[in-house]
């Protein structure tokens, strides 16, 4: 997508609601990666940050419908 961006608009990176909610959800799952290889997490806390990160995956599918933004496509 960000090679796709630069060659559009010049720009790989525009700090549009969605991209920032996208790399939120990313940075926290790659968070809940690690916890759970290196950290050895199972059980309840595992869970629950396995759930934040599906809330966060769904608020960023509908984060243009309230922010606006490059990728809110008319709505």
């Amino acid at each position: 997508g960000a090679i796709w961006a630069q060659k559009a608009w010049s720009v790989w990176w525009s700090w549009d609601p969605k991209e920032t909610a996208s790399l939120v959800v990313f940075l926290v799952a790659t968070a809940y990666l690690h916890a759970r290889r290196l950290r050895g997490w199972r059980g309840r806390r595992s869970a629950v940050l396995a759930i934040l990160i599906f809330l966060l995956a769904v608020a960023t599918l509908f984060s243009n419908m309230i922010f606006g933004g490059l990728h809110s496509y008319g709505i």
